[in-house]
């Protein structure tokens, strides 16, 4: 009995100890966010601003929206560049997303548009009605355009639709000084590149950090890891996401028919998928449709 009183006192402390770092967060973010606030509706020049908003993470700034008005938000959008409002949205709940991109004007609009990731991007147009969409996906860059059609080109049930096409592809014939300028000419926010063959068929994967510290002397291939796990965009979601969950890659490639890859399947969306079979399996219980 003892024993367990003791356990029970050990645990509630913890309890009390974590509920009290969650409001010293709580406090921080409210006092980031007031800041952010006055920066926005003070006098100081745009440069100014712009540059005293650099000094909070995107993540403290997206928490401010919400408390403005639109005039004090369309001031927020002219103040940020439009891969800075990306970034911002990128921590704004998805339903929320376009009711701020309502505010902007059609040119503003479709630049920030573009600096979202072709999934997210596909996400957002089925949220618009159908005017709207036509417009603002004539004003996408062609590329952006290829991306979002590949990925509409696949039913919700499967995995190809909720993969990102954000990757590093690298030849498997080339050193590991050439593979490291490929990844700056690639430049992206990963840390694993896919190797393919002549004909772009997947071959394995290497880790970011194994290229950095390889010499250049060594052989590419001694560095692929030929059993990187895959999946096929047209596999259903609910026959692979069980074993994917599995893994503890950041991210896993999402092939072709012809076993090119496509695409890939961050832990990210990896979250999201689960996090919406849970919420259906919920609704279930629930007997909610």
């Amino acid at each position: 009995c003892d024993n367990i009183g003791k356990e029970m006192v050990a645990c509630m402390k913890e309890q009390m100890t974590e509920k009290k770092k969650l409001e010293d967060v709580t406090e921080v973010q409210m006092k980031y966010q007031k800041e952010i606030e006055a920066i926005v509706r003070g006098m100081s020049s745009p440069k100014v601003m712009h540059d005293r908003l650099l000094d909070y993470h995107e993540n403290d700034i997206a928490a401010a929206p919400e408390d403005m008005n639109p005039t004090e938000r369309q001031r927020l959008y002219r103040i940020l560049n439009a891969e800075e409002i990306s970034e911002v949205l990128s921590y704004i709940d998805e339903e929320e997303i376009p009711s701020y991109l309502e505010e902007m004007d059609m040119k503003k609009k479709a630049a920030v548009v573009s600096e979202m990731d072709a999934d997210e991007i596909a996400d957002l147009l089925r949220q618009m009605d159908k005017k709207e969409r036509e417009t603002l996906t004539e004003l996408l860059d062609e590329e952006v355009r290829h991306k979002i059609d590949l990925i509409d080109s696949f039913d919700e049930e499967q995995i190809g639709s909720r993969m990102s096409t954000n990757y590093v592809e690298i030849p498997s014939n080339v050193t590991v000084k050439q593979a490291m300028r490929e990844l700056i000419r690639q430049a992206a926010d990963i840390s694993t590149l896919y190797i393919v063959d002549e004909n772009r068929i997947f071959c394995g994967a290497i880790s970011l950090n194994d290229l950095i510290i390889a010499r250049e002397d060594t052989n590419l291939e001694d560095l692929i890891v030929v059993s990187y796990p895959f999946v096929y965009a047209t596999e259903e979601i609910a026959d692979c996401i069980e074993w994917i969950k599995d893994y503890s890659e950041d991210s896993i490639p999402v092939l072709d028919e012809e076993n090119r890859i496509i695409g890939v399947i961050t832990s990210q969306d990896i979250v999201e998928v689960v996090d919406d079979e849970m919420g259906e399996d919920y609704a279930m219980l629930a007997g909610l449709t």
